[in-house]
């Protein structure tokens, strides 16, 4: 079952798990309810999500909503007996975060990431090891999404930012730039917003005399959706303790 289906996210992993030998989408919701239908099959409306977890008791959920819907739809489901969770939502407040544990805490077995894709967290991964070779250099972060996509930075950025202060220790977080100063001791991070960009992300290392540039770029959500099912497949094949979990855990990092 997969709640946010009428969005651009939602919508393509409905269509990957539609198309995946073995998966059956047993329900796909929305708050816009029905007004849509993906590949034939009916959008439900997400106002009625508690009588629809109750009536097909969906083995996994996945929800790619908005941070406030997603800690509502969760506690429903682990409320009517999904055992299984797969969270790709963004922008949760520190205090969504120490709530999204309260709701799973050795209750349900979660996967949650602020990005499915294999590669972004490989990105992590080499933006973790460079930092551990270049502390004391500038580091800036750019990333680059659609017009539409509604939290910034994304939520993939703001791992990145966290990645490097827990090598480095603790930086000021700076949203862009502007006035006469010099810079201190901080990270950058700056958003940009135009056309359909799937997503893109950049880490600059900068030192005396060379620049160190670490990119990823999504050319689809394909991308996005196949780590999601790659997640699913992980949770059923062998038994998982109740907890959160990540992608660097699916893929075994």
């Amino acid at each position: 079952m997969v709640g946010g289906a009428g969005g651009k996210m939602g919508s393509q992993i409905c269509k990957s798990v539609m198309k995946e030998d073995g998966f059956e989408l047993v329900a796909a919701v929305d708050i816009n309810g029905v007004s849509n239908t993906i590949d034939g099959i009916e959008i439900k409306d997400a106002g009625k999500i508690k009588e629809i977890f109750r009536d097909l008791r969906p083995d996994v959920y996945v929800d790619f909503t908005t941070p406030a819907a997603t800690i509502r739809n969760m506690t429903v489901a682990v409320d009517e007996g999904v055992k299984n969770l797969v969270i790709g939502t963004t922008g949760f407040s520190n205090d969504q975060e120490k709530e999204i544990k309260q709701i799973v805490a050795d209750k349900v077995t979660a996967v949650i990431s602020p990005n499915f894709s294999i590669g972004v967290n490989v990105f992590w991964q080499i933006i973790e090891e460079a930092a551990k070779y270049l502390n004391g250099y500038d580091v800036e972060i750019l990333e680059i999404h659609h017009r539409y996509k509604k939290d910034s930075p994304s939520g993939t950025a703001n791992k990145a930012y966290k990645i490097i202060c827990d090598v480095v220790g603790e930086k000021v977080k700076k949203y862009g730039r502007e006035g006469f100063s010099e810079r201190d001791d901080e990270i950058g991070i700056h958003s940009v917003r135009l056309g359909d960009v799937v997503g893109d992300h950049t880490v600059f290392f900068g030192g005396d005399g060379e620049r160190l540039e670490i990119t990823h770029r999504a050319h689809s959500r394909e991308a996005f959706a196949s780590g999601v099912i790659r997640s699913i497949y992980w949770l059923f094949e062998t038994e998982r303790g109740k907890k959160i979990y990540s992608m660097a855990d699916v893929l075994g990092l």
